[in-house]
């Protein structure tokens, strides 16, 4: 065989085309694990992270309705007629909630179901059932609260603006140069900030994402800088040769004029000193709990199984059909 038979000249030219193929393959197999890791990122936000030693989850009861009144073990009609009534009645209630609505009764751990019972009293009766008899109902999600870790840092920092739409960022940066950039509060519920930024003659915009107590600009990207908070997530992309073509470029900042209410610079100094469930704590008015939570995330712990017991409250058709017409 010659290497004419190739189109080739020389062996060096053969050789050529070998690095050339073999720099192929690795790409393909570069794309896909980066590919592989994406779909990785994708089950991990879906199923959410390992829960810390110390988390405590919410109670989760199940309230399923019950075939009449008094349908609890030990109870009986009084008389025949009751009996009719009551068969009657069980089965127009019956026939009005099918299909019928599994609720799902959300308490705190300490909350025991004797206590439920006593908050029900005459219109619950406890039972137990074995987990594969209620279908549905085999998985639970909770959340972990967290606090920005870095709130008064953020607030000192002279191109932080606070609450800012969108338009009056771009009306902020008209004519910066390349680069100028501004930190202010995101105007979806689900993000904490955005940064506003010019690139490629114009005003740009990008989220702030968290995922696993880690900030980045695309938290479903493995391969994107990640940092434990975002003065640091902000302080990477301020030197361009470490941004992508499609990130953000940090490099001048637009500073403020003007200076923070001093209720916000107060929230920003306690807040630095507790965590979210200290904040429950505190003896103040829920509206003032409220306002020093304004800065939290929530991060998603992994779904967890029932036990093999589940404990669940049945209710009477009343009660249930009130509970029912709840949001």
């Amino acid at each position: 065989m010659l290497w004419s038979d190739f189109g080739m000249r020389t062996r060096d030219d053969y050789f050529a085309m070998e690095r050339f193929i073999c720099r192929l393959r690795s790409q393909h197999q570069h794309e896909d694990c980066e590919e592989a890791a994406r779909l990785a990122r994708a089950r991990e936000i879906e199923q959410g992270v390992e829960a810390p030693a110390n988390f405590r989850p919410v109670r989760r009861v199940q309230l399923l309705p019950s075939a009449a009144p008094g349908g609890g073990a030990g109870a009986a009609p009084s008389s025949s007629r009751e009996e009719g009534a009551v068969s009657e009645a069980a089965g127009e209630c019956a026939a009005q909630q099918a299909p019928l609505r599994r609720l799902q009764l959300v308490c705190p751990p300490d909350l025991s179901l004797e206590s439920l019972r006593a908050l029900f009293r005459h219109h619950v009766t406890l039972r137990s059932c074995p987990l594969d008899s209620i279908t549905g109902c085999h998985t639970q999600v909770d959340y972990i609260h967290c606090l920005v870790p870095d709130l008064l840092t953020i607030t000192n920092c002279s191109f932080y603006w606070g609450k800012m739409d969108r338009y009056e960022a771009e009306s902020l940066l008209e004519g910066k140069p390349e680069g100028t950039f501004l930190i202010r509060d995101s105007a979806q519920e689900e993000f904490l900030f955005s940064v506003s930024f010019r690139k490629y003659g114009r005003s740009l915009h990008a989220r702030i994402e968290q995922w696993n107590h880690k900030f980045s600009f695309d938290s479903h990207d493995p391969g994107v800088y990640t940092s434990d908070t975002v003065c640091g997530l902000i302080e990477h992309y301020k030197d361009p040769s470490s941004c992508m073509f499609f990130e953000p470029i940090l490099t001048w900042p637009l500073h403020r004029k003007f200076t923070f209410s001093l209720q916000h610079l107060s929230r920003a100094v306690i807040v630095s000193r507790l965590t979210y469930d200290d904040i429950n704590t505190l003896q103040l008015p829920k509206s003032l709990k409220n306002y020093l939570k304004e800065y939290h995330y929530r991060q998603k712990v992994r779904v967890e199984r029932f036990d093999d017991d589940v404990q669940w409250l049945e209710l009477f058709p009343n009660l249930y059909n009130g509970l029912s017409k709840l949001p």
